[in-house]
């Protein structure tokens, strides 16, 4: 707009900037706010409580309010091996709870800190909130034709003041609802991966030109392993101890063990054939990684096996017979339509925090986990956990 029309050409400088994307995902989140189906499983928390209003959506693709003061919800999904919480601000845990216990609190305690036993309370109301939506089948997300593949088969991982670990999740997005429960009004923000969000807008695959894939690809499995290197163990399984220390024989890592840096390949096998994709792990995080070479195809051969490819059904060698150990550093899935269109330079994130255990494998199978150790200038792993 000029200034020929009346108003100043900065006239809507200062005003917020919602992208396409982010409108819809208020749109669809304040659908699903209204559905009958999740209507149905808050249903037991409307029975003489105060009212509760919620206002519109507002989302942001970015971690907001990761550090309000309040109680966290952190949550696991497994089966798509993510997380994502739910961060409800103070002064709404105080009016849930104080309705729920009969307590009246003093205006002047109205603004502190949340203490222990409202953790325990919220607690339940989220595991009873979370099995009443899986019960009524209201997940906003939707993966299939199945009721199975929609299935909520989330996890409650902890409930209480700490901001949610975003780490190893990649770019978030927030939905933040401000809410008033009877006289108080507050937030609740729902934090949650921008990959899952954008299933969330657009759960249809984009049908759209593709470069050739390999011979077998498709029968490929989606299941990355991010190979760290390997350790030969000339007498057997039988020796694997928990505080056993092992040389990493092919690692290309250097760094530290909380911040290891150097490059590392992912590995797939299916279809009698072997994938590789070579990355780095990205500034030191052990949790991403950066693509710099291309998809390589390779008909699978018995020497492969011994260098801890996964072949069709894993089998763990017998327990005194010489054995490569494989150590990764996480695993991670790749749909094949986005397997197609990997290109160098492209981030990917695993599913391992920097603080977990690496896993140590024989022939696919995991048989130990351990910590990230030095031997000298190179990097080991110490045996922490046997399952054999």
């Amino acid at each position: 707009m000029s200034a020929d029309a009346g108003l100043p050409v900065d006239v809507w400088e200062g005003l917020p900037r919602l992208s396409r994307k982010e409108l819809e995902l208020e749109r669809r989140a304040g659908s699903w706010l209204e559905s009958p189906a999740l209507r149905k499983a808050f249903a037991w928390l409307e029975h003489g409580g105060p009212a509760v209003v919620f206002d519109r959506p507002e989302v942001e693709f970015r971690g907001s309010g990761l550090g309000r003061p309040g109680v966290v919800a952190q949550i696991r999904w497994p089966r798509l091996r993510t997380r994502l919480a739910l961060g409800i601000e103070v002064p709404i845990v105080h009016a849930v709870v104080d309705w729920l216990l009969g307590f009246d609190r003093p205006f002047e305690d109205a603004r502190l800190q949340t203490a222990p036993v409202e953790w325990g309370v919220w607690t339940y109301l989220v595991v009873r909130a979370v099995e009443e939506i899986a019960a009524a089948g209201a997940s906003p997300f939707h993966f299939g034709d199945r009721p199975e593949d929609d299935a909520f088969d989330v996890s409650i991982d902890r409930v209480g003041p700490s901001a949610f670990d975003v780490e190893g999740l990649g770019e978030i997005a927030t939905i933040r609802w401000a809410i008033r429960v009877g006289g108080v009004a507050g937030a609740v923000r729902l934090w949650l991966p921008s990959s899952l969000a954008s299933h969330w807008i657009d759960p249809t695959s984009v049908s759209r030109p593709r470069r050739p894939i390999p011979p077998g690809a498709v029968e490929t499995a989606s299941e990355w392993r991010a190979v760290a290197g390997s350790s030969r163990m000339p007498r057997g399984l039988a020796k694997l101890r928990v505080g056993a220390v092992l040389p990493l024989s092919d690692a290309r890592l250097t760094g530290t063990p909380e911040a290891p840096e150097g490059d590392l390949t992912l590995t797939t096998s299916g279809a009698g054939a072997d994938y590789r994709i070579a990355v780095r792990i990205e500034l030191g995080a052990a949790g991403r990684v950066r693509v710099v070479g291309p998809l390589e195809y390779r008909p699978s051969s018995v020497g492969d096996a011994a260098m801890g490819d996964t072949p069709a059904r894993p089998v763990v060698d017998p327990l005194d017979a010489p054995v490569t150990l494989t150590v990764e550093l996480g695993r991670l899935t790749v749909p094949l339509s986005r397997l197609a269109d990997l290109k160098p330079g492209e981030v990917l994130e695993l599913n391992r925090h920097s603080r977990e255990p690496v896993e140590i494998s024989s022939n696919g199978r995991v048989v130990a986990r351990g910590d990230l150790v030095l031997i000298g200038d190179e990097l080991g792993v110490r045996v922490t956990s046997v399952f054999l």
